[in-house]
């Protein structure tokens, strides 16, 4: 009986210090360098949109092809980098969501939060252009696009800033 408490005693003390020693990963490792980057692209992102506050025409679109094409490749890469990280555990993005909607924004769904966010605002620069490019782009519609990209900056810094805890 004495040998078979000893048993049990070690196997508890090897279970203690065997899960102690394990970290739960409930989201992926900050990365500043996603940080630095994101925050770049959404400065150049609010910058372009004060640059064509009253609309386009599309007899000036060559002038703004390149800035296009450097904020979808921006956030395209993004998309990559943020991909490159494992996927969160449902509690951090619950926890996440709660601040997002403590703010009035949308909760975030998908496996790759982040990713998820960058990819819509490169699709929504892509419908963007080629709006611009086809007719130009009227006041409202411009709003309408810029509260989109918004919304999904908002996600993306959030989500990003949150795993800095």
């Amino acid at each position: 009986m004495k040998l078979m408490k000893q048993h049990i005693f070690l196997l508890v003390l090897f279970c203690l210090v065997f899960f102690t020693g394990c970290q739960a990963t409930l989201a992926p490792a900050y990365d500043q360098a996603i940080v630095e980057k994101v925050t770049a692209s959404s400065d150049l992102t609010m910058r372009f949109f004060a640059e064509v506050d009253g609309g386009t025409t599309s007899e000036s679109f060559a002038v703004r092809e390149p800035i296009y094409n450097t904020l979808i490749g921006a956030f395209e890469s993004l998309k990559l980098q943020a991909k490159a990280r494992p996927v969160p555990n449902n509690v951090a993005l619950e926890k996440i969501n709660e601040l997002l909607q403590a703010k009035g924004s949308n909760a975030i769904s998908g496996e790759y939060p982040s990713a998820f966010a960058f990819e819509q605002i490169a699709a929504t620069f892509k419908k963007m252009k080629q709006t611009d490019r086809e007719n130009g782009i009227k006041p409202l519609a411009l709003q309408a696009f810029k509260g989109q990209v918004e919304i999904f900056l908002d996600q993306a810094i959030t989500y990003e800033s949150f795993l800095k805890r």
